[in-house]
């Protein structure tokens, strides 16, 4: 059988990419990509000539028996995403999946990714962290997402856009999160940016029109044991006594940061 190869790719500067994936990338009989436009740039820049293949969130359901016949023709395969780390917030889990249980033999190279870089950066205690992907944008989820952060003992990284951002910090201060943040703005680009305080520090500090990628880097709450809980255990236990959905949105409300409508929206439908 063929290999399967995990390629990351610069995440802004392209003088980030090893020789190592670069000799991966020209050596494999194929390389399957996200946009075959934007990877085309890539592979044009350092003289490689493997066909590309597109893998892309919604089409990776069905590329999965493609990808796995060519491994068992003896094809060699990379995987690349449009920048970083393949996998990391983008496609490919189930595809890893699937090849681990037809046993293929799969190799991942390591290189560029904004978490690290930003970690490493943020002046926090990163001996534990947790990496929690995109900010939701609504619903139960984003609520949990963020009981993650406030319950956290632990550094929490995670991204948002540029669009969202003062979004996501006023959601911070609404609900009297005081953490202090590190916002990685543009990580290995030309015009990369850190900026550090709070929420209400960062929501005065910011220009009006943010613009790039951006990575979230929020100090855990060793301490604060008023919010280690857990809110979505707590309200399933809550909704099987005999108590309303109103008083029980009413008293969760009290002892965590969220409004009584937000627990409301999570218990609606239990």
């Amino acid at each position: 059988m063929g290999s399967f190869y995990i390629c990351p790719t610069p995440i802004g500067n392209l003088d980030d990419i090893s020789k190592r994936v670069v000799d991966t990338l020209s050596d494999v009989d194929f390389i399957f990509c996200e946009d075959t436009r934007r990877a085309g740039k890539l592979v044009s820049k350092f003289g490689i000539d493997t066909p590309l293949k597109s893998y892309f969130l919604g089409n990776e359901h069905i590329k999965k028996d493609e990808i796995l016949s060519l491994l068992k023709d003896g094809k060699d395969i990379a995987l690349i995403s449009d920048a970083g780390t393949p996998l990391i917030s983008d496609p490919g889990m189930e595809l890893i999946k699937d090849l681990v249980a037809n046993e293929i033999n799969i190799i991942s190279l390591p290189g560029p990714s904004s978490i690290l870089p930003a970690l490493t950066v943020s002046g926090f205690d990163i001996n534990e962290f947790q990496f929690l992907g995109f900010i939701p944008k609504s619903g139960k989820e984003r609520v949990l997402f963020f009981q993650k952060i406030a319950t956290s003992k632990v550094t929490s990284v995670c991204f948002t856009s540029p669009k969202r951002l003062k979004k996501e910090l006023m959601y911070f201060l609404k609900n009297n999160l005081q953490n202090k943040i590190v916002i990685c703005r543009e990580i290995s680009k030309k015009f990369e940016t850190i900026y550090r305080g709070n929420a209400e520090a960062l929501l005065q500090s910011l220009p009006e029109d943010i613009k790039g990628e951006i990575t979230l880097v929020v100090e855990g709450n060793p301490s604060n044991k008023s919010r280690d809980f857990d809110l979505e255990k707590t309200l399933k236990i809550l909704s099987t006594s005999n108590l309303s959905k109103k008083d029980i949105s009413k008293a969760v409300s009290e002892i965590s940061n969220y409004s009584s409508n937000e627990i409301y929206d999570l218990i609606k439908d239990l």
